[in-house]
C-alpha cells in the first residue's frame, strides 16, 4: 500500500518501481518466526524511503510522514505542514507507535544482545509508548465476543499487546542475548498496526470521525474476515457496522479497496443540513476520496488557468448558443458527446428559448470543460479573448497542457473503470442510475467536483497546492448540503456545489474589503 501511494505520486521514479517492490516483497516468504517478520518490515519501510531520495540517517517516521503528505521537498511550506498535523492527529488519536520509536527501539535490544549495557532513560523513554498503549479494555469475554460477531484473530491481537510490557520483559530477559533478539518479535504487531495506520491516515477522508473516536479502528483491522468466507485477497470491505463488540464497525479483507472502504465508513458522519442530503450511497465515497485521493504539488498555475479557461469558454459558448442558432447547433453536436441525447435536447430547447440560466443549470463542469476543448478545435467564434488566452498558454507550456497531463492533474481515481486508483479523466458519459439504484460505475463516471473547485481556486487566485487542503474542505460542504428530491435529481449535486463557491467568494470579497480598510486606516 505504502509503495503505490509513493509510485503513484512519483516519489518513486517510474525505473525503479519495480524493483523497490521487488526488494520489499522479498524477505516475507522467508520469515519463520515474529522477529524475522518484524525484520521484513522493517526492512521495506528503509527499502521505500531509500527509493523515494530519503537519506539513510533521516527520521524515518517524519520522512514518511513527509512522503505520504506528497512531497519530501515541499514548496508551499504552510500547506505542506497542515497536512502533516492532520495526519498526526489521526496518529495520536490511534496510540500508534512511531517508526523511530520503533526502530529505535530494536537497535538498543539488538545492542544489549551484543552485550552492552542497557540505558535504562533511553529504554524508558522509547518503551513508554509501547508499554502504555492504555487501550479500551474489552467489556465481554473473548467466548462472547466470538459467539456475538467475527473477529477472533483480531481480538487476540488486541488483547496481547493490552497486555504487553515490554519494560519488565526486557528487564527480565538482560543478560540472555537469544532471549532479546526474541523480544525483538513482540514489536512486530505494533509495527504492522502503525503501517496500517499510516495508510488509513493518508486516506482518510473530510469529515472523518470514527479515525478520532474509535482508538482501536486502526488495529481491528481484520485481514481474515468471518470463518470460510475467504476474505484475506478480496478488496477491503465495511462489517460489523452496528455491532458494540466490534467499536461499531471495522475494516475487514485487504487493502486493495482502503480508499473507498474508509469514505463508505466515514459518510454517514457527516451532517447534512437538508433532507436527502446522501442519496446517492455509491456517490458520496467517490466524491471524498476523489478529493482526497489526488495530490496537488506538482500542478502548475499554469494548468489550473488553462483549465479555468477552458470552462469559462464552454460557457460562453453556451450562451451564445441562445443568440445564434448556428452556434446551438454545432456546440449541441459537440455536448451530445459526452451528454445523454435527452438532457442535449432539453438544453437546446431551454436555449432556444432564451433560458441560458435554466440551461445552465444541466450541464455539468466536466462537459463544460470538454465543451471548451472542442469549441477550441472547432474554432468556434464565441468567447474569443478566452480563446486568444488559451492559445497563448498553450504556446507557452505545450507539455504541461496535453490533455494527459491536465487528466492526470485533475483526474479522479476509478478502481472500477480503470482497474486502477490514478487520478485520470476518462472522458465518458455520466452513467445513469440502474433499476433504481447507484452504482460505482455512476460514482466514477462523475468527474466534475475537482474540475469545478480547481477552477474556482483559479479565480481566488489561490496556489494549486492549496487544494490539498480546500478541495476535501468544500466537498465536504458540497455533500452535507445535497438537497435531492429523488434518485435522479442529479442537478442537486451542482447546485450544492455552486452554493458552497458562492459561499467561498462571498468570504473571499469579505476578507479582501477588510484588508482594504486595515491598509486605508494605516
Amino acid at each position: 500500500g505504502l509503495w503505490q501511494i509513493l509510485v503513484r505520486q512519483k516519489l518513486i521514479p517510474a525505473a525503479q518501481a519495480d524493483a523497490a517492490l521487488a526488494a520489499v516483497l522479498e524477505p516475507f516468504p522467508k520469515s519463520k518466526s515474529m522477529r524475522d517478520l518484524f525484520d521484513a518490515g522493517r526492512g521495506g519501510v528503509l527499502v521505500l524511503l531509500k527509493a523515494s531520495g530519503i537519506p539513510s540517517d533521516a527520521n524515518v517516521q517524519d520522512k514518511m510522514l513527509d512522503l505520504l503528505a506528497g512531497t519530501a521537498t515541499p514548496t508551499d511550506l504552510e500547506t505542506h505542514q497542515a497536512v502533516v498535523t492532520e495526519m498526526l492527529r489521526g496518529f495520536e488519536a490511534q496510540r500508534l507507535v512511531s517508526l523511530k520509536t520503533l526502530f529505535d527501539l530494536d537497535d538498543h535490544l539488538n545492542a544489549m544482545a551484543r552485550g552492552e549495557k542497557p540505558n535504562t532513560a533511553l529504554l524508558n523513554r522509547l518503551a513508554a509508548r509501547v508499554s502504555d498503549l492504555n487501550l479500551p479494555k474489552a467489556s465481554m469475554s473473548a467466548q462472547e465476543r466470538n459467539n456475538l460477531s467475527f473477529g477472533y484473530w483480531t481480538e487476540r491481537h488486541l488483547d496481547a499487546q493490552r497486555k504487553m510490557n515490554l519494560r519488565v520483559a526486557v528487564e527480565k530477559a538482560a543478560g540472555q542475548p537469544e532471549r532479546l533478539k526474541e523480544l525483538r518479535g513482540q514489536l512486530a504487531p505494533l509495527l504492522r498496526d502503525t503501517l496500517v495506520g499510516l495508510l488509513y491516515l493518508h486516506y482518510a477522508p473530510p469529515g472523518a470521525q470514527i479515525l478520532y473516536t474509535n482508538p482501536i479502528f486502526v488495529r481491528s483491522h481484520d485481514f481474515i474476515g468471518i470463518q470460510g468466507g475467504q476474505q484475506t485477497w478480496k478488496i477491503t470491505e465495511v462489517l460489523g457496522t452496528g455491532w458494540p463488540s466490534s467499536a461499531g464497525g471495522r475494516l475487514v479483507g485487504s487493502l486493495a479497496n482502503l480508499p473507498y472502504a474508509l469514505a463508505e465508513a466515514e459518510q454517514n458522519f457527516l451532517i447534512p443540513t437538508r433532507e436527502q442530503a446522501l442519496i446517492w450511497g455509491d456517490l458520496v465515497p467517490q466524491l471524498l476520496v476523489s478529493s482526497k485521493l489526488p495530490r496537488f504539488w506538482n500542478v502548475t498555475p499554469v494548468q489550473a488557468r488553462y483549465l479555468s479557461l477552458q470552462m469559462k469558454l464552454g460557457e460562453a459558448v453556451i450562451a451564445e448558443s441562445a443568440l445564434s442558432a448556428a452556434t446551438r447547433n454545432t456546440a449541441m453536436q459537440l455536448l451530445d458527446r459526452f451528454a445523454p441525447p435527452a438532457r442535449v435536447r432539453q438544453v437546446s430547447d431551454l436555449l432556444a428559448a432564451g433560458r441560458v440560466a435554466d440551461a445552465m443549470e444541466l450541464v455539468t463542469p466536466s462537459e463544460l470543460y470538454h465543451l471548451g476543448a472542442m469549441a477550441m478545435e472547432a474554432r468556434l467564434e464565441a468567447g474569443a479573448p478566452l480563446a486568444a488566452e488559451i492559445r497563448q498558454l498553450a504556446a507557452a507550456a505545450p507539455a504541461q497542457l496535453t490533455p494527459a497531463a491536465l487528466s492526470e492533474a485533475f483526474g479522479t481515481p476509478k478502481p472500477t473503470l480503470a482497474n486502477s486508483q490514478h487520478p485520470e479523466l476518462l472522458n465518458l458519459r455520466t452513467f445513469p442510475t440502474l433499476m433504481g439504484y447507484s452504482s460505482r460505475i455512476l460514482a466514477e463516471s462523475w468527474e466534475s467536483n475537482n474540475l469545478f473547485f480547481a477552477s474556482l481556486a483559479d479565480d481566488l487566485y489561490m496556489r494549486p497546492s492549496q487544494l490539498n487542503m480546500m478541495l476535501p474542505e468544500w466537498t465536504q460542504r458540497t455533500v452535507e448540503q445535497i438537497f435531492a428530491t429523488h434518485l435522479e435529481d442529479w442537478p442537486a449535486l451542482l447546485r450544492s456545489m455552486r452554493t458552497v463557491a458562492g459561499g467561498v467568494r462571498a468570504q473571499a470579497r469579505k476578507a479582501e474589503a477588510q484588508q482594504q480598510k486595515a491598509a486605508l486606516e494605516d
